[in-house]
């Protein structure tokens, strides 16, 4: 009984790794595919639209966190100080966001 698992165990693990071979020889065998004729001119207009207007958002936001923070050191406020920070990085946040067209190929 022994030697017929042990036979069995064999069997399997012959079974299991070829089936990983196959599997990884396909998977490395892929090619990859690119849209290189692609019209995407009517998409690309919103996109720099969008992102013009992110930049101008993200610098108000970063301007009103500036000011936060200035409060902040005026009243002697931890609290205020911190999101004045927190306020101005998240608009630069979103400025940073704003110049990453080149994401979208643009």
């Amino acid at each position: 009984m022994k030697k017929l698992l042990s036979k069995g165990k064999n069997t399997f693990k012959k079974v299991v790794s070829g089936l990983n071979i196959a599997l990884c020889s396909l998977i490395l065998s892929t090619n990859s595919v690119y849209a290189a004729g692609s019209n995407t001119s009517s998409i690309d207009g919103f996109i720099t639209f969008v992102c013009d207007w992110l930049l101008k958002i993200g610098g108000v936001v970063a301007l009103i966190g500036a000011v936060m923070f200035a409060l902040g050191w005026q009243r002697d406020d931890a609290e205020g100080k911190s999101r004045g920070l927190m306020t101005m990085m998240a608009g630069f946040m979103v400025i940073a966001i704003s110049q990453s067209k080149g994401l979208f190929g643009l």
